[in-house]
C-alpha cells in the first residue's frame, strides 16, 4: 500500500475521532471562538502526486513541441515538498492570507528516444520540472457564530512552470535528421484568478476542521481555460502560540495562453496530504 493511501486512511481515522469526541470534550472545557480568527504563519510538508503536460507552438514555423511530464519525461509522479502558509486578520470580516511552494523534479535519460508533437530526439536527454505556486488571496467573513464561520476569497493562483530539456545526439524535423546539441528553456507564468468559499467549524477550544472550495473559468487577457482546487483540513490549537494542520487537497488547471507568435497549453494537477505547524500572533 503507498504512501498517500495510508495517510489517506489515518485522516479519515481523525476526522472520525473528531466527530465522536467533541461531545464529551464540551462539556468540560468552555467553548471559544473558531480557529479561523486566529492570524498566523507556518511550515509544512507535502506529499503529493502530479500530472502535468505542456504544448507549446510556435506560430512562425508552423512546429508543436509536446511535453509530458510524467510519461515522456519520465519525471517522477510523487514528490514530497515544503509549503509556506499564512494568514492575517485585520477584523473579524477581512483578512489576506498566502501560500507558496516549490517543485523540483529531475530525470536522466542515456538512451532516449521519443517525438515530442514535431520533433524527434535520439540520444542522451536530461530534463528538469522547476515550477512555483504562488497563491494570494483576500477573504471576507459572510457568517460568524461562537463556533464556525463562512468566508468567501478572492485571490490570484499564479503557476510559474520552467521546463528544461537538454539532449545530445540526433534531432529529426520534417524528415531532416541532423547530430546536434539541443537545450530548451520552455517558461511559462499563468496567473489565474480564484474564487471561492472557506468553510471553519470547531469541535472544540482544541479541534475543528476546514473545508475550501474555489473555482474559476473565463478569458483573461492572454489567458483563457479553468482551474479547480479543495482541500479538507483537521486543524488542532496546541496552545495559544502554536498550532497544527493536517489534510488533503487537489488541484486542477487547464489554461491556454495565446499571442501572434506563441501559443501555449498548459494542464497541470496535483492531489495529496499536507502536515503544517505554524505560530500564531
Amino acid at each position: 500500500m503507498s504512501i498517500y493511501l495510508i495517510l489517506r486512511k489515518c485522516l479519515n481515522l481523525l476526522l472520525v475521532a473528531m466527530l465522536v469526541l467533541p461531545a464529551v470534550a464540551l462539556k468540560a472545557e468552555e467553548q471559544s471562538i473558531p480557529p479561523s480568527i486566529e492570524s498566523g504563519i507556518g511550515l509544512g510538508y507535502a506529499v503529493v502526486r502530479f500530472d502535468a503536460s505542456v504544448k507549446f507552438k510556435n506560430k512562425q514555423r508552423n512546429q508543436s513541441v509536446f511535453v509530458d511530464a510524467e510519461g515522456t519525461l519520465g519525471l517522477p509522479d510523487w514528490d514530497a515538498i515544503q509549503v509556506l502558509y499564512g494568514n492575517y486578520r485585520f477584523t473579524n470580516k477581512h483578512a489576506i492570507g498566502f501560500s507558496y511552494f516549490q517543485v523540483r523534479r529531475e530525470s536522466l535519460f542515456v538512451n532516449f528516444d521519443e517525438t515530442l508533437e514535431d520533433v524527434t530526439i535520439t540520444g542522451t536527454a536530461r530534463f528538469l520540472d522547476d515550477t512555483r505556486f504562488y497563491n494570494i488571496y483576500y477573504a471576507y467573513t459572510l457568517f460568524e457564530d461562537e463556533r464556525s464561520n463562512i468566508l468567501w476569497k478572492f485571490g490570484i493562483n499564479a503557476l510559474d512552470i520552467r521546463y528544461v530539456l537538454e539532449a545530445e545526439g540526433t534531432i529529426t524535423y520534417e524528415d531532416m535528421t541532423i547530430a546536434a546539441t539541443l537545450r530548451e528553456d520552455m517558461s511559462v507564468f499563468a496567473p489565474m484568478p480564484l474564487i471561492g468559499l472557506d468553510f471553519w467549524y470547531a469541535f472544540t477550544p482544541k479541534w475543528g476542521m476546514s473545508s475550501s472550495v474555489f473555482l474559476v473559468a473565463g478569458d483573461f487577457d492572454n489567458y483563457r481555460g479553468w482551474v479547480a482546487s479543495t482541500n479538507i483540513n483537521a486543524r488542532y490549537k496546541i496552545n495559544k502560540n502554536f498550532g497544527a494542520v493536517f489534510g488533503l487537497s487537489y488541484f486542477d488547471a487547464d489554461i491556454i495562453i495565446e499571442d501572434s507568435l506563441e501559443r501555449t497549453d498548459v494542464q497541470y494537477s496535483y492531489d495529496g496530504v499536507f502536515l503544517g505547524l505554524h505560530a500564531v500572533f
